[in-house]
């Protein structure tokens, strides 16, 4: 019964601490339509994966690439966006809306 509960425990407290994951500083790099570059400022978080879904100032989108630390994202709302830019990324909703 006390193995039980201390893995509940431990299974929200994982759940809370990936749920609140500090986002990732980046740069915008350059803009082309709906995808952006963007160039990482620190590390790359551990949810940036290819797919993933992420949020950024004014929007979201989905990451379709990734190599060394350039993100390059998906999304609708990349014209609220300027090469220069500094924006933080974090981890997006399951799916994706918008206007």
């Amino acid at each position: 019964m006390i193995k039980r509960f201390l893995v509940a425990v431990a299974a929200v407290a994982l759940t809370a601490t990936l749920a609140f994951a500090a986002p990732v500083k980046a740069k915008v790099a350059s803009i082309d339509g709906k995808k952006v570059q963007v160039e990482l400022v620190g590390e790359k978080a551990d949810w940036m994966k290819k797919g993933a879904p992420v949020k950024f100032k004014g929007g979201v989108g989905r990451i379709i690439e990734i190599t060394d630390n350039k993100v390059t994202m998906n999304s609708k709302k990349a014209d609220v966006l300027k090469v220069g830019d500094e924006i933080e990324l974090d981890k997006g909703p399951a799916t994706l809306e918008g206007c």
